[in-house]
């Protein structure tokens, strides 16, 4: 299931390989949606962050898409 994170208001929207950065935009146009690997990939990059006081971390969000169940008749 993939999903969009969201980092004190900004969409993840990539990877810069070149300055091994991750990128942050604030249009939702850019944001990348990433699977459960990128996820945990993000997020223990994010702690990181935290506990090097690199950011102050204001709000960590993990949108999903609410699956949608069938009716059958």
């Amino acid at each position: 299931m993939k999903a969009l994170v969201v980092l004190n208001g900004q969409y993840y929207a990539g990877k810069n390989d070149q300055d091994n950065k991750l990128i942050f935009e604030l249009e939702r146009a850019k944001a990348v949606p990433v699977d459960d690997e990128g996820l945990k990939f993000i997020v223990q990059t994010v702690a990181e962050w935290v506990v090097d006081n690199e950011i102050e971390l204001k709000r960590l969000e993990i949108l999903r898409k609410k699956s949608q169940s069938k009716v059958t008749s």
